[in-house]
């Protein structure tokens, strides 16, 4: 079992964080959106789409203050709101920091990396929606390629 964290935890992020806590990794969901976090926090996190639907416990709040080192931290926003997360999420790296960036965040920021050289960008085709606080839908598969 893994430690993670969900970094911009809303639509796409909420997908990922349901579906590593039903895997039996302990999730812990941040969103800046505080009656998501409540919701979830209260009810679980609801994710229904392709993959089923499912309801999962999880720890949830608008900051990462004490969640402490993690052994995988995600950042899930949106290209503008990268930097901000990212320095939130320097005390969930325990002193080893690494990063893997998607397509939806620090492409295009990868030049201007001082170790571009290392970074990767997965490419990821999806889609999903919170159609209301506490239950993201995921109307189409996501396809790693």
């Amino acid at each position: 079992m893994a430690r993670i964290a969900v970094v911009g935890c809303s639509a796409m992020g909420s997908v990922y964080a349901a579906l590593m806590v039903d895997a039996g990794h302990e999730v812990h969901a941040v969103t800046l959106w505080p009656d998501h976090a409540e919701a979830m926090a209260a009810r679980g996190l609801r994710c229904e789409g392709a993959s089923g639907d499912r309801t999962v416990p999880i720890q949830a709040s608008t900051t990462t203050d004490g969640i402490g080192p993690c052994d995988l931290v995600i950042i899930a926003t949106k290209a503008f709101d990268v930097e901000a997360a990212a320095k939130s999420c320097i005390p969930l790296l325990g002193g080893r920091p690494s990063s893997r960036p998607s397509r939806t965040g620090w492409v295009r920021r990868r030049s201007q990396h001082p170790s571009s050289a290392r970074i990767g960008s997965p490419s990821v085709s999806s889609a999903a929606s919170v159609p209301r606080f506490g239950r993201p839908a995921m109307p189409i598969t996501t396809a790693w390629r």
